[in-house]
């Protein structure tokens, strides 16, 4: 058995009962503040905090200087709350563009969606001091002076937050901890020394330490750890002002280091994050990990990294002291060790560290290659918000002298919807290249697609497919851009029909843009392929490709959010509505300006129903409104008529006539019926069609049956030529229902049959049931009363409409049993479709009367409105 003293590990972290205890005194206030400077303890003392009460909701987030932006600073914090407390709903609260959007209405966003959140919550902001943006700090002070209830905010801050703290402080709604409240008192300096290892404290020594480092954390520290090599009588002439301090510290630290080490540890301060072979090849020594085993053994501010094992930090302030050293004692180390950290974090694919360095090295033309390497990656993987905000550090110059550089930027551009920023990009490149263009083929044709690849998602279903692209697909010495090129054609045709030509397209582009390594168009193309297979009825392939692509993404990657949209279809579809909630519910903090806008329109629309089938219809219309604020950002019209079409639809369903005709009379919809309802044919287009559901609910709202009939005809027939199945399918279910109301129950279940038998049991999903309202009251009854049979595993899966009370059930009461002659008279003619003023013509009464007779008919009958008397009562 040894006879030595066992050797414990050492620790610079004590417990500070007494502040925790203070901290707990949170609760009582909106805001609580930690003011202080750095090294005072704050970011312990908050840790210890939440660790003291693990049952407590806290939303903890490490605030960095690139937070000091209102879109990510918010966003992220939407994101770390929705993680923490899953009440938190972000479709209350995620902004989009807050340039866009005033603080105020930011701040209410903000107080609805916490208002939402039950249980106690409290919000930590630690190293505030990086805020500084007016409009980040303006919500805050809304949101301080209007707490919603049970929500404490806490904010640790080596600067004093630009907030009005002085009618906190009168309403006594502010707890303050500042530097003096921080200060270590002399048992936790006892505490912390043994923990260190150090030799007991002498009470003059003791005296004398508490004397001129007046409690700061860190100068004890320091002073300590330098008593450790040197011995307590050392403390006596430890002095207590920052520039003793530093030089103490530079002497205790660096003197108390071999000669191999000193030179590498300042040089190692150069580096923001490091490990030993990184060491090893930037700074050229093979010393690295014994530099590392000596700083680790001397706990010298040295950090691990969280999720990087073997890589480390230095204390902010060890590092910016040991800057200045190198800066004087080597200088001419400096630009040539970031240099080499470039070129060493570009071989790692590490984009991030190696501009950080580049950034450093004084030298442009490292930093503007670097840069291209970065966004050459960046694109291919989907990474658009590091570009763009890399755009905004670069002279406009820099990026019209390099191809390079401005393809990437404007692609990207161009996918984030900034489209006037990408054709000032686009045409300033091409004025300034000039002549020059006509001699290099290959910049000739990269300009030529990113014009086409603008106009494409500029103008949507405007765009015209021409000779110049097929061209470009055909003879391009650049395989990227016939890669690119093929994944727009194949877009082109799912928008306007032309499925087998999708298909087709589309696996090819993935194919050879897996092979080239652009991943995230290569999902982009891949989704085109199973939303093709979706709207040609092939729904197994659809969904099969969907569900093995989402589980095989991870989460982190900019596709997930694609094939996470694909999964959000899939799952509404099989009617698995609260994973389908969930999922967008998770989208939501994700979608941004820079995602594609067919992700944000389904996330956004597929909320909005869901919204709807819970009874929120506040939420679900404050959805869509926001979809169509998005949407005006640029030429839209297919996504903005999906909105319509849903717009009209809840409207429908809700019996809301005013609204109905609010929204066709903005939307033009009479212009559709105008236009197309006595043809019989037209050219298909997504835009097209769905416009023209949305006037179908209009025209039976307005009891036009024999026109809607019309219109749903036309649409059938030009869906089915496209051999669009999914939409033929909802057609043919809006014409069922219109054909219920007069039909007997044998014929209906015929027709049933038929439209099963037609287009497949599983392509009557939950979306062919919202948007042909009745449908699911018209088979459940069926079903119900025997006169219908469906699969087993049909109406398991549709439990709620089929195992569950229908949404809208038959009437109780037999109406000629309880109305009067002439409410039942009234009553015909409402089941006819008829409008109201059509109805006071035919029964010979005013409107007004007509409107007192209906009131009195609803309220006999047990329904709220027209569509809920007129579906209930054809499943009688």
């Amino acid at each position: 058995m040894s006879s030595g003293r066992t050797t414990r590990p050492l620790s610079g972290q004590f417990y500070r009962r007494d502040l925790v205890t203070r901290l707990n005194d949170s609760n009582g206030v909106p805001l609580t503040l930690l003011l202080a400077p750095a090294g005072s303890g704050k970011s312990t003392l908050l840790s210890q905090w939440q660790k003291q009460a693990l049952d407590r909701h806290v939303v903890s987030l490490a605030v960095q200087p690139s937070d000091d932006d209102p879109v990510r600073f918010l966003r992220r914090f939407a994101e770390q709350t929705r993680a923490v407390v899953p009440a938190f709903d972000t479709s209350w609260f995620m902004p989009f563009d807050v340039s866009e959007m005033p603080p105020s209405s930011i701040a209410e966003a903000l107080q609805d969606a916490l208002e939402q959140v039950t249980d106690p919550l409290y919000i930590v902001f630690d190293d505030f001091q990086h805020i500084t943006n007016a409009e980040t700090l303006k919500v805050l002070d809304v949101m301080c002076a209007y707490p919603p209830k049970d929500v404490h905010l806490i904010i640790a801050s080596r600067t004093r937050p630009g907030l009005n703290l002085a009618s906190l402080r009168l309403n006594d709604a502010l707890l303050e901890l500042d530097a003096g409240a921080l200060k270590v008192n002399r048992d936790e300096v006892i505490e912390l020394n043994q923990r260190l290892g150090g030799e007991p404290l002498e009470a003059a020594a003791l005296d004398h330490l508490m004397s001129i480092t007046e409690g700061w954390v860190a100068g004890v520290k320091i002073a300590l750890m330098g008593a450790m090599g040197t011995g307590v009588r050392t403390l006596h002439d430890f002095h207590a002002s920052q520039p003793e301090i530093m030089d103490y510290f530079g002497h205790a630290v660096l003197k108390g280091l071999p000669e191999f080490a000193r030179k590498l540890f300042l040089e190692s301060s150069l580096m923001h994050h490091f490990n030993a072979e990184m060491c090893d090849v930037v700074l050229e020594t093979t010393y690295s990990a014994q530099l590392m085993e000596e700083l680790s053994r001397r706990e010298l501010f040295i950090i691990p990294v969280p999720g990087r094992p073997g890589w480390y930090r230095y204390h902010a302030l060890l590092r910016e002291f040991l800057q200045a050293r190198v800066a004087i004692d080597m200088p001419e180390r400096v630009a040539p060790i970031h240099r080499r950290a470039t070129e060493y974090f570009l071989q790692q694919g590490d984009y991030e560290q190696a501009l950080w360095h580049a950034h450093r090295a004084d030298d442009v033309d490292l930093l503007l290659d670097a840069l291209a390497r970065a966004f050459d990656y960046w694109l291919r993987e989907g990474y658009a918000s590091q570009i763009l905000e890399w755009a905004e550090q670069i002279p406009d110059e820099e990026f019209l002298a390099r191809i390079d550089l401005a393809a990437p930027l404007i692609s990207t551009l161009t996918l984030s919807r900034r489209f006037y920023r990408a054709r000032f990009y686009l045409d300033a490149y091409r004025e300034q290249a000039g002549s020059a263009l006509q001699q290099n083929e290959d910049e000739r044709q990269m300009l030529e697609f990113l014009e086409l690849h603008l106009q494409f998602f500029q103008h949507d279903t405007e765009f015209m497919e021409g000779a110049n692209l097929s061209l470009l697909m055909e003879t391009s010495t650049q395989r990227d851009v016939r890669a690119f090129s093929l994944a727009m054609v194949a877009y082109y045709h799912l928008q306007h029909g032309r499925l087998q030509s999708a298909l087709a397209f589309s696996a090819q582009a993935r194919e050879v843009l897996l092979q080239l390594g652009q991943h995230f168009t290569a999902g982009y193309a891949g989704l085109v392929t199973a939303l093709a297979h979706q709207q040609m009825g092939h729904i197994a392939e659809a969904v099969t490709l969907v569900m093995e692509q989402f589980s095989a993404t991870p989460r982190d990657c900019p596709t997930w959010s694609l094939w996470a949209t694909g999964m959000v279809v899939v799952l509404y579809d099989q009617n698995r509505l609260e994973e389908a909630r969930q999922l967008c519910e998770d989208l939501l903090p994700v979608v941004s300006s820079a995602s594609a806008t067919e992700v944000i329109s389904t996330v956004y629309l597929t909320l909005s129903r869901l919204q709807h089938h819970q009874g929120n219809r506040k939420n679900s219309t404050r959805m869509l409104e926001k979809l169509q604020s998005i949407l005006q950002l640029g030429n839209y019209q297919r996504f903005i008529n999906e909105a319509v079409m849903e717009m009209m639809r809840q409207a429908y369903v809700n019996g809301e006539w005013a609204r109905l005709d609010v929204i066709a009379e903005r939307f033009r919809l009479k212009d559709w019926v105008d236009e197309y309802l006595n043809k019989n044919s037209a050219d298909y287009s997504q835009s097209w069609e769905r416009l023209g559901l949305a006037a179908v609910y209009w025209l039976m709202a307005s009891g036009r049956n024999e026109d809607a009939h019309a219109a749903l005809v036309l649409l059938r027939d030009v869906v089915n030529r496209a051999g669009i199945r999914s939409s033929g399918a909802i057609m043919e279910a809006n014409l069922l229902v219109l054909a219920g109301r007069r039909s007997n129950d044998a014929d209906m279940a015929r027709r049933i049959e038929a439209l099963i038998s037609r287009y497949g049991v599983m392509n009557i999903n939950r979306s062919v049931f919202d948007e042909a309202p009745g449908l699911s009251t018209l088979i459940s009854d069926l079903w119900r009363r025997g006169v219908l049979e469906l699969p087993e595993f049909y109406t398991e899966l549709f439990s709620g409409i089929f195992t569950q009370s229908p949404e809208h059930a038959s009437l109780e009461v037999d109406p000629a049993s309880v109305l009067t002659p002439k409410e039942f008279e009234i009553f015909e003619l409402l089941q006819n479709g008829l409008s109201n003023a059509k109805i006071s013509e035919q029964s010979g009464v005013s409107v007004t009367t007509t409107k007192w007779h209906l009131k009195n008919i609803y309220s006999k009958l047990g329904v709220s409105n027209r569509t809920e008397a007129v579906l209930r009562a054809s499943s009688r």
